[in-house]
């Protein structure tokens, strides 16, 4: 805990001497010596008490919970780590192919031939397509889809008013 050299033991005596006096200094170093005595025996015990401790298993046991747990949260975070890092992977190899066959369709002069063949989006197009303005027009109103929806709000009229 200290490392206190012969040297400064030597110090410590000679001021001890000339501030006590010659008289009273073995008293001092008496009750002095039972004081550190009594600190030494103190820390063995608490480091005997401590080591009994770990022996009996208590600890030991706490300690390994401890590692197993861990463990297991190191083994989570790795898995979480891998499945990002594939994610971000996969995210990466699709993007970079994907502007590669932009390129390619920019580059081949096929780019406005292969955009307007996606589906509308609501603006401008072009003069001579006459079918993505037909798309842009308002959808014809299909009386077979609607068909269930009215009859099942005419069912569940008349089942609420069979039941009052």
């Amino acid at each position: 805990m200290f490392d206190v050299g012969f040297l400064e033991v030597l110090v410590i005596g000679v001021v001890a001497l000339i501030v006590i006096g010659p008289e009273k200094l073995p008293a001092v170093a008496r009750t002095v010596g039972g004081w550190v005595g009594k600190v030494q025996r103190f820390v063995r015990g608490v480091k005997s008490d401590f080591a009994n401790e770990l022996k009996s298993g208590d600890l030991q046991k706490i300690i390994g919970d401890q590692n197993d747990q861990i463990n297991e949260l190191r083994s989570l975070v790795n898995n979480a780590r891998q499945e990002l890092k594939a994610g971000v992977d996969d995210a990466t190899s699709t993007t970079r192919t994907s502007m590669a066959d932009f390129k390619k369709m920019v580059e081949d002069g096929d780019g406005e031939t292969q955009l307007n063949d996606s589906p509308p989006t609501g603006t401008g197009t072009s003069a001579g397509d006459s079918s993505s303005r037909q798309t842009l027009a308002e959808p014809e109103d299909d009386a077979s889809d609607e068909a269930p929806v009215r009859s099942a709000k005419a069912a569940s009229s008349d089942s609420t008013q069979q039941s009052d």
